[in-house]
């Protein structure tokens, strides 16, 4: 994943869906070989061969939330993975036009979310941490700190679930797809 962040119950929602899934999450950016997506010689039906790579890769804000609902989840310590406070869109009138603005969540949200990280096995603070970090700025964590919330379960760089050896083991990972070219 590599992502600066979005909307919260989407975040929540999706982190569902990959725990439902049974699926591993990891902070990193996909590095084409060939055919990257902005490729304009590529058509849709083109394979698209990449290596996941963690340096440089964000996952920040409602991320985080996805981040959590990985079975195991992987960060490296050249990836960033950074909370703050929880904000909400809300339609307010202003000057009597209608207006998006961002407020502080409730305190019912605040359990809601809290809940979610629960759910998850990530650590209890976690929604205490995100609220002392004002939302225009990002707190970025250090690898102990994602270990001690259990927002990660394990750190390195990815390669032992990417990897093309993965796929040569008897039996093959259960993330191994056959690429007919």
């Amino acid at each position: 994943m590599n992502s600066p962040g979005g909307e919260t119950d989407a975040a929540m929602a999706l982190g569902h869906m990959i725990r439902a899934s049974g699926l591993d999450t990891m902070v990193g950016k996909t590095e084409f070989s060939e055919c990257a997506p902005d490729t304009k010689a590529c058509g849709p039906g083109d394979l698209r061969f990449g290596v996941a790579n963690p340096v440089g890769a964000v996952c920040s804000s409602a991320c985080t939330m996805v981040l959590a609902g990985g079975v195991r989840r992987l960060a490296d310590s050249r990836a960033f993975v950074g909370i703050h406070r929880i904000m909400l869109p809300t339609a307010k009138k202003i000057h009597g036009k209608k207006t998006i603005v961002l407020v502080p969540i409730p305190k019912w949200y605040e359990r809601k979310v809290d809940s979610y990280f629960t759910e998850m096995k990530a650590g209890s603070w976690i929604v205490s941490a995100m609220q002392k970090i004002p939302d225009d700025s990002i707190r970025y964590l250090v690898t102990y700190e994602l270990l001690d919330l259990n927002l990660i379960t394990e750190t390195g760089h990815g390669d032992t679930r990417t990897s093309i050896d993965i796929c040569k083991t008897t039996p093959p990972a259960g993330n191994c797809r056959t690429v007919r070219q």
